[in-house]
């Protein structure tokens, strides 16, 4: 008889527990249940967006000494190729053109993506606005870091979303491309200061500490050097040309 009370008693507990429950739900769930959606990812839609022009942007940019519209450059197969490190003279070392090439090339992109980053924000607001959600934000801005094994776009974009009585806010959104640029870039600006303090630099050194890395160096007739640094897994390059510590033609000849 004991047990027997004490069993209805447990089921009656059970059966109120369920009742609160179910109570609470039907009228909290708007603000604990899951309505803002976990399969619309706003970073992907802004990695999309931006893509089309961020690597045209950087394919142009890597194989013209890291500008889109180079000023003082060699022309070598039919491309415009910066000198980051030149002299005119002969028999002098080059001085150097862009001291701070990785900052350079982040401000050549950045520019370049600026108005498309406002562009892909809109198209985020839109997107969300299609699938019931209120919308607010403010101004947009857009840098970019390269940094090593990546390249981020980080969007500066407040954005807040509303459905279900469910908000959600954020201050901005990065978007990541993997990428040995930042390598490749350090290894330019090193070659660059062997070309000013010594007219020349020894490319097999590097092979050592990096085992991925290519060097290509071409000589032009006006002693001109087209250097080429590639990683042979990513395929990625970045080209550059120095004119240093050049001698006159038919020098040393006979």
């Amino acid at each position: 008889m004991q047990f027997g009370k004490r069993g209805q008693l447990a089921i009656i507990i059970i059966i109120a527990i369920v009742i609160i429950a179910a109570v609470l739900i039907f009228f909290f769930y708007p603000r604990i249940g899951p309505s803002i959606s976990t399969t619309f990812s706003p970073t992907k839609y802004l990695e999309s967006c931006i893509d089309p022009v961020f690597s045209s942007t950087l394919t142009t940019v890597t194989k013209q000494g890291g500008y889109r519209d180079p000023q003082g450059f060699a022309l070598y197969q039919g491309e415009k190729i910066k000198y980051l490190c030149y002299t005119s003279e002969y028999y002098t070392t080059c001085s150097v053109q862009q001291p701070m090439i990785k900052n350079h090339v982040e401000d050549e992109l950045a520019q370049a993506l600026r108005e498309k980053a406002q562009e892909c924000m809109q198209g985020l607001k839109s997107e969300y606005q299609s699938r019931g959600y209120s919308v607010s934000s403010g101004p947009v801005s857009s840098d970019v870091s390269i940094i090593p094994g990546k390249i981020q776009v980080h969007f500066i974009a407040p954005l807040t979303v509303t459905k279900n009585g469910a908000t959600q806010s954020f201050k901005g959104f990065d978007v990541e491309k993997s990428s040995q640029l930042y390598d490749l870039l350090f290894t330019a600006s090193s070659i660059i200061d062997y070309e000013s303090f010594y007219g020349d630099s020894e490319t097999t050194l590097y092979l050592q500490y990096y085992p991925d890395l290519k060097i290509e160096k071409t000589k032009l007739s006006d002693g001109t050097k087209i250097y080429t640094l590639s990683n042979v897994v990513t395929k990625e390059t970045f080209t550059f040309a120095s004119r240093s510590l050049s001698w006159p033609p038919g020098y040393g000849l006979e």
